[in-house]
């Protein structure tokens, strides 16, 4: 019987469709209790026979692929491959697929929710009138502001179609552009410093990638309006959190709101937490019941189809 790690936690109770598809083909299915990803200890101890693996963000590098020699696929459980080398990958003969797209709707509902809750000052607000403050702000509206998305893929693309109704300009960078997506969207596609220069609100969804390792910065913070609103749903890694806290107390920057952090787990020291204009949630823009069917159902085909001899959808590696 063939063994099937599972990276993610609560698979069986959130994936039904494909665990069902995996046990119907004669998987073992071995799921990850800890309730959070698997530490690289913890994953070089689970791996040693295991013939496949459904991956959450688990480190999967050369020392993991050498500690499991009978492993055959690595389906992606997600879009970034920043967490799997994916040339180590070629060299253990390991086949890696992901899943892009898939999670768009449901991470970029969640990039438009933390948008609004921080230029909204819903949480605070929330907790002072829990405690009987009855705190007066005034706000900007959304509507004639300009929005800019750093990364115009398919979470970019969703964010934009999923704002329209807020009126507002958008705007966005794109190393590799869709210009027919922008045009279909009213989207004007721009430089990187012309969307840090122009935009009221930034939402962030590039790839975690050497050239993007902190791309929020000192620098480029000071290249953006004051009172900037800013969303970062992609990788904790883009944002250089030492730079945001300090732009978030001169008011450089008026709010930022992540879902994502340099060190996941979070750290409690993180300087973030002491800020009133900073909001976050931990790395959960993907948990909806739709995306963990879609991607559920999409990662357990990959591994059905490699041992059947099938080619999968979206191989990278």
């Amino acid at each position: 019987m063939k063994k099937v790690l599972i990276g993610l936690a609560n698979y069986s109770r959130f994936n039904k469709d494909g665990l069902n598809r995996l046990l119907e083909h004669g998987f073992e299915v071995i799921e990850n209790p800890h309730g959070r990803p698997y530490t690289y200890e913890e994953l070089l101890e689970a791996v040693g026979d295991v013939d496949a693996v459904i991956a959450d963000s688990e480190r999967w590098d050369e020392g993991a692929f050498r500690a499991a020699p009978k492993l055959k696929v690595i389906a992606r459980y997600g879009t970034g491959m920043d967490t799997v080398d994916v040339e180590a990958a070629k060299r253990h003969g390991v086949i890696v697929t992901n899943c892009p797209g898939l999670n768009a709707p449901t991470v970029a509902e969640q990039a438009i929710s933390l948008l609004l809750s921080i230029a909204r000052s819903i949480p605070q607000l929330n907790a002072d009138a829990r405690q009987g403050k009855w705190t007066r702000t005034i706000f900007h509206e959304i509507g004639g502001k300009t929005i800019g998305i750093l990364g115009f893929g398919a979470i970019g693309q969703t964010v934009a179609k999923k704002l329209s109704g807020f009126e507002a300009k958008f705007i966005a960078y794109d190393k590799f552009p869709n210009l027919e997506a922008a045009k279909a969207l009213n989207v004007e596609m721009a430089g990187f410093e012309d969307v840090l220069k122009n935009s009221d609100y930034i939402s962030i969804h590039l790839p975690n990638l050497p050239d993007t390792y902190h791309i929020i910065n000192d620098e480029t913070i000071a290249k953006m309006k004051d009172g900037v609103y800013i969303v970062n749903s992609a990788r904790g890694a883009l944002v250089d959190e030492k730079a945001m806290a300090g732009a978030l107390t001169s008011g450089k920057v008026a709010g930022f709101a992540s879902d994502v952090f340099e060190v996941e787990p979070i750290e409690e020291n993180n300087p973030l937490f002491k800020l009133p204009n900073y909001i976050c949630t931990p790395h959960i823009a993907g948990e909806s019941y739709e995306n963990h069917q879609k991607t559920g159902l999409a990662t357990a085909t990959v591994i059905t189809d490699v041992f059947e001899g099938k080619e999968p959808k979206n191989r990278r590696a």
